[in-house]
């Protein structure tokens, strides 16, 4: 089957071709790529042409409290990650005080010792998340964050890290609402889905 010669490489080389000459190859020369044309045997120069893509992603947060639909974001930015071929940074933020954040709210401004049960417990999960990423290959550090606000040290975390994508899960979609309407870089969110299906990313 013969060939047709294709307009959109003649407006982009820097010489024209000939009716007829098909460009439908590179050939690397030095750090130039040539087009090579099958019918005529000529190279030609494209000296303006992007050798590579950047990824849209080099570095992702993955936000993550030990919870099943946590789970399914680390893993969703794990996969994601190791196809772009970008880092992980995972982030547990956790309460340090019994009680939750209502007790934590009271001794905000005080200096209290953190509970060495919960410590233990956001050190276990981060444990887990790191042989997550390592098992895939990926590269991967982990933070953990003792605030009573996640969406606080979510925000912190991106600005300490340069992540440029932040996956978390949203169970209700709260916190997710108030880390996107101050983050500015992309969220990607992991929420619940109907039992016995998988979680569904947007």
């Amino acid at each position: 089957m013969d060939k047709v010669p294709s307009t959109p490489y003649r407006s982009l080389l820097r010489q024209p071709i000939a009716e007829g000459e098909v460009p439908d190859e590179l050939l690397p020369s030095g750090d130039t790529l040539r087009l090579l044309c099958r019918t005529c045997a000529k190279t030609l120069p494209r000296g303006d042409m992007v050798t590579e893509c950047k990824p849209p992603f080099t570095r992702i947060l993955i936000a993550t409290d030990g919870s099943a639909l946590a789970d399914d974001a680390a893993a969703l930015g794990v996969s994601l990650a190791k196809a772009l071929v970008a880092s992980v940074v995972f982030l547990h933020a956790a309460t340090p005080w019994r009680g939750g954040r209502v007790l934590a709210r009271l001794f905000a401004a005080a200096e209290v010792a953190v509970d060495p049960d919960c410590a233990a417990l956001a050190e276990r999960n981060l444990e887990r998340q790191r042989s997550l990423a390592m098992n895939a290959g990926v590269r991967c550090e982990t933070r953990l964050a003792y605030d009573p606000h996640p969406d606080r040290a979510i925000l912190q975390a991106v600005a300490d890290t340069g992540c440029d994508l932040v996956v978390m899960g949203a169970r209700g979609g709260r916190l997710a609402r108030r880390v996107a309407a101050r983050t500015s870089v992309p969220l990607l969110t992991c929420r619940s889905a109907a039992p016995g299906e998988s979680a569904v990313p947007s």
